[in-house]
């Protein structure tokens, strides 16, 4: 741990020494402003939603799967009742993580602190903000992820358990029928016409025994790095169909609704052209508290000084692969 004293600051931080202080900008607000908010719902929710907010008091969650009944059979009078069956998905475990931050400064640091700087110079506040940061970050990176495969992913991601990325151009089926793709296998742009490509592949995705299900056709989230922004809003926002000389009408207006976020570009272990399309009723990203940001302050008995720290523990990832289309967006060929 870097413990922070006097000679970390400069002089000019002591009470008496230097001249009074007429502002201190605190680089932590720049940094932060916690993205998942915009983009967190609950279950079943009627409002447009990027992540599922859920929490627990266990040490491991399982989520489980399982197909519908197909189509009823045309029965004869006396004939037997037809017969059918269902299938499980795949079990999916969460298994809570928990991180932690902590700041200690000596007692003679913290005595000789001009009284004028002491909100300006708040720990608790600092880390805090540090730890809503690393949420959005934690949270998005199963997005940066999408493409990896599962044993890639750090400890705080978990995927569904099919063995595949969260987009794959080969997800099994549990009744052995061809693979299925929520991914494209070459990488498209996003364009107007790509979006209606992705927009046909979500509405096309099938549970595990190949029937139809209904995803697709709802709220849809266009959710984009920031480099993409001015693009997605122009594809979702025009009044008629943007770059074109026609009069056709834009159908994504009032249909799509575009996130942006610098948490998946390529600053943040993204990039700057991958782009997903998710229908927000069906998302299957999975933001799991198991227990909220917990803080406290102590003086340690041997050497007085004073120690701010904080903890929490959570998992992201998804529950299923189903709901959501990848594209990384570069023009590449991509097979996972």
């Amino acid at each position: 741990m870097n413990v922070e004293t006097r000679a970390t600051w400069g002089e000019g931080w002591i009470k008496g020494l230097g001249a009074k202080f007429a502002e201190v900008e605190n680089q932590a607000d720049s940094a932060y402003n916690l993205a998942i908010n915009s983009a967190l719902g609950v279950e079943a929710n009627k409002m447009t939603s990027l992540f599922k907010s859920r929490t627990s008091d266990k040490a491991l969650e399982r989520m489980a799967s399982k197909t519908g009944a197909g189509f009823p059979t045309l029965t004869t009078e006396g004939q037997d009742y037809a017969v059918d069956s269902r299938l499980p998905g795949y079990m999916t475990e969460f298994k809570f993580i928990k991180k932690t931050n902590s700041v200690e400064i000596t007692e003679e640091e913290k005595d000789d602190r001009d009284n004028d700087l002491s909100g300006k110079m708040d720990e608790a506040s600092d880390l805090l903000i540090g730890f809503k940061m690393e949420f959005d970050r934690s949270a998005f990176s199963v997005l940066n992820y999408a493409f990896t495969a599962q044993a890639s992913l750090p400890a705080d991601v978990t995927f569904y358990a099919d063995s595949k990325p969260l987009c794959s151009t080969i997800h099994p089926r549990k009744d052995g029928g061809t693979a299925q793709s929520n991914a494209s296998a070459t990488g498209i742009p996003l364009t107007e016409t790509n979006l209606e490509l992705a927009r046909t592949a979500l509405r096309r995705q099938a549970d595990d025994r190949g029937n139809m299900m209904n995803i697709g056709s709802g709220r849809l989230i266009l959710l984009v790095p920031d480099s993409l922004e001015k693009t997605a809003q122009i594809i979702a926002k025009s009044v008629k169909r943007p770059g074109t000389a026609n009069n056709d009408l834009n159908i994504y207006d009032g249909i799509v609704t575009v996130i942006s976020t610098k948490w998946i570009n390529a600053l943040a272990g993204g990039s700057d052209t991958q782009w997903f399309l998710i229908d927000s009723m069906k998302s299957p990203l999975i933001f799991y508290s198991r227990r909220g940001i917990r803080t406290s302050v102590y003086v340690d008995n041997k050497n007085k000084n004073t120690v701010y720290d904080i903890s929490a523990r959570w998992q992201v990832g998804n529950k299923n692969w189903r709901g959501i289309f990848g594209s990384k967006g570069d023009g590449q060929a991509f097979s996972a």
